[in-house]
């Protein structure tokens, strides 16, 4: 199992899968659901060694889509922030992708080595 993408920012490696469509505004739950059980068992990892060295890591879903209106990165994001995501792209997801945005700012703040990002794929 590889992820899609190791990007190294701020000191610290981002071990990144990431999950687009561009005819709708989330990615299938299916996929999602794909990219967040390989990124658990990233997470999971007692340490990341490079060179002999460790390396500070964390994991990060990168889920694009159509027609999003800014991004949102999950735990970083404020309730405030969320709903106001939530709010300018009020057109874009139906009931249930609000659902799955919700539990997804939920799984990020309950597992601190994991970052969830929502964004347009433009």
């Amino acid at each position: 199992m590889t992820p899609d993408e190791i990007i190294f920012e701020n000191n610290t490696y981002i071990i990144q899968e990431s999950k687009n469509t561009s005819k709708a505004s989330l990615p299938k739950l299916s996929d999602i659901q794909d990219g967040l059980f390989k990124l658990i068992l990233f997470s999971n990892l007692d340490s990341l060694i490079l060179n002999d060295e460790p390396v500070l890591f964390v994991t990060k879903l990168k889920l694009t889509g159509n027609n999003i209106v800014g991004s949102i990165v999950f735990p970083d994001a404020s309730l405030e922030d969320l709903e106001y995501f939530l709010e300018v792209n009020i057109k874009i997801f139906n009931t249930n992708q609000k659902a799955i945005i919700k539990k997804l700012a939920l799984e990020a703040q309950n597992n601190h080595k994991l970052k969830i990002e929502v964004s347009s794929n433009f």
